[in-house]
């Protein structure tokens, strides 16, 4: 119960306030530095998005590759401590 008295005395706390209007120039200011700023092209979207589908492959394939080691390596392990005569006690 004082929890939503918090909650609800934070969400009423702003019922008085009222909005505030920048001065003209420090509008245009702002929207013209908006306008200035400088907006990526297609083309560099499309290639970094191209980099970044490339280097996820990458990591997939290498993923694989050293999945596959593993488990190569392991099967040589264990043939490797058999004994020739497929006993595995003396």
């Amino acid at each position: 119960m004082k929890k939503e008295n918090w909650i609800e005395t934070v969400m009423e706390s702003t019922n008085g306030i009222t909005k505030v209007t920048p001065s003209k120039t420090l509008f245009s200011k702002i929207t013209f530095k908006i306008n200035q700023e400088k907006k990526a092209s297609p083309q560099t979207i499309w290639l970094v998005a191209a980099s970044i589908l490339v280097l996820v492959l990458l990591n997939i394939a290498a993923i694989k590759t050293q999945r596959f080691s593993k488990q190569e390596t392991s099967s040589v392990y264990l043939s490797g401590t058999l004994n020739q005569s497929n006993q595995l006690y003396q």
